[in-house]
């Protein structure tokens, strides 16, 4: 299966690219569009700072060589922030290993700045000098239903990172 080839599901229809964007999202505390029986991960995304901007998630596959490089992602999804916890559902193609990296795009200019946030599945450690964790720290497993995983986001605090309230 392509990257471009994974469909995102939401209420167990596959939408195509062009509804993608808009369609995405869950509101958090919902958990009924990941379809049981079929390898899926619901990443639930917490500490958003405001209801502002955008949300990449990126899904990377079991191959710790791939984790965070350019063409190592192996499917993404974008949608408009629409509260301070979200909850987004992304098929995987098959059971296996995998991880997820999440970049709040608070201004939605594009890039990646100070008042943007990020994060990564199952909340490892992470500050300025070491911002990207080891993959097997970040990686979860998924088997033939749907995998529930958290993402704290951190955004820049002076010379450190930190959750947004604190």
């Amino acid at each position: 299966m392509s990257k471009s080839a994974i469909p995102v599901l939401i209420g167990g229809a596959a939408l195509s690219a062009a509804t993608t964007a808009l369609a995405l999202a869950v509101p958090a505390g919902t958990a009924t569009d990941c379809t049981a029986g079929k390898p899926s991960v619901l990443v639930h995304v917490a500490g958003l700072k405001q209801p502002r901007g955008q949300l990449k998630v990126s899904l990377y596959g079991g191959d710790a060589d791939r984790w965070l490089s350019k063409g190592g992602r192996i499917g993404k999804v974008k949608v408009p922030v629409t509260g301070t916890a979200m909850d987004i559902c992304m098929p995987v193609p098959a059971p296996g290993r995998y991880a997820v990296a999440v970049h709040h795009d608070f201004n939605r200019n594009g890039g990646r700045d100070r008042q943007d946030g990020g994060g990564y599945s199952r909340d490892p450690k992470v500050s300025l000098f070491n911002p990207k964790p080891s993959f097997s720290k970040a990686a979860f497993t998924v088997g033939n239903g749907p995998a529930r995983v958290g993402v704290r986001l951190l955004y820049v605090k002076g010379l450190g990172v930190g959750p947004a309230g604190s």
